[in-house]
Formats: structure tokens, sequence, C-alpha cells
């Protein structure tokens, strides 16, 4: 209770099922959260239904029309702030190698659905993977990478990787 806020604006939203109107106001709050056990400020957005007190964080909704919106102010200071390769610097240096997704996946030995999760800003890779992210970053050592996957890549694919790369 006692939170600091700022107010920014009013909506009204349309209750899909009900077609009743609810009215918000919608405020930023500062706040200090975790991501990987390291502190980080952030300005999040929240949504309050009218009539509550704004100064309640028991009355804070993640915004409605994006609930991961916060999460994703989260993952993207982290990022700026500790120097971590941000989802589309990740999908740049994949397509720089003429890599789908399942086949990059492959080669760093991670799953196509995290490294998916991971190119779409849903998740924020862990430290081994920005390793790996960053490792590929050399064309040197994601050749000598691909070059170590003989024995556990399908050989088709690995045939596919090496033409790509032109080993």
């Amino acid at each position: 209770m006692g939170q600091s806020y700022k107010w920014l604006k009013d909506i009204e939203r349309k209750r899909a099922l009900t077609g009743e109107i609810e009215e918000f106001s919608v405020i930023s709050v500062t706040e200090e959260v975790k991501v990987r056990r390291r502190v980080i400020t952030v300005v999040h957005t929240y949504w309050v239904q009218k009539g509550e007190n704004l100064r309640d964080d028991n009355n804070y909704l993640e915004p409605i029309d994006n609930p991961d919106y916060n999460l994703q102010l989260d993952f993207r200071e982290y990022r700026k702030q500790f120097g971590v390769l941000t989802p589309n610097q990740i999908k740049e240096i994949r397509q720089g190698y003429h890599l789908s997704l399942r086949q990059y996946a492959l080669v760093l030995g991670i799953s196509y659905s995290t490294l998916s999760e991971i190119e779409n800003g849903l998740v924020l890779q862990s430290d081994e993977q920005e390793s790996l992210f960053r490792m590929s970053e050399s064309s040197q050592a994601f050749t000598r990478l691909v070059q170590s996957k003989v024995a556990v890549v399908p050989e088709r694919q690995y045939q596919s990787i090496r033409q790509k790369l032109v080993l």
C-alpha cells in the first residue's frame, strides 16, 4: 500500500462476452525487479479499474491487451544493462548463416522451441545459451562447432547445414 505511481491515461474496454464497457486508469510505477538474480529498475505499466485505489498494488492488473508487456520490458532492460544479445540480433546471426530455426538449434544443441521462444522475445536466454550465440557470431568458431556435430547430427541435416555454410 502507498505505492508511488504516475497516471498516464484513462481507457475504456468492451468485454468480449457481455459487451459491457469497463473503465481503467493506466498508470506507470517504477519498480525494482530481479532477473537472473540481478536487480534492475524498470518502469512498469498497470491497469487499475476505475474507482479502485491507484496507490494499492493489489489493484494493479497487467495490461489486458498484452499481459507480458512488463515482463518484456524487464527482459529488454536486462539485455541493455548487461550486454545480452537481443532476439533480433540472435535471429540476424542465424539468418546470416542461412539456417532455419531447426538447423541452428540443432547445431547449438538447444531445442527448436526454446530457440523460437528466445527469438520471439518470450524467454530470456540462459548464460550458457548467450555464450553459444556469442560464439556463433564468429564464422570460424561456428564452423568448428558445426564440424564437431558430425557424429550427432543426422547425415542429411549435417550435409544441408554444411552446404549453407560452404565449409
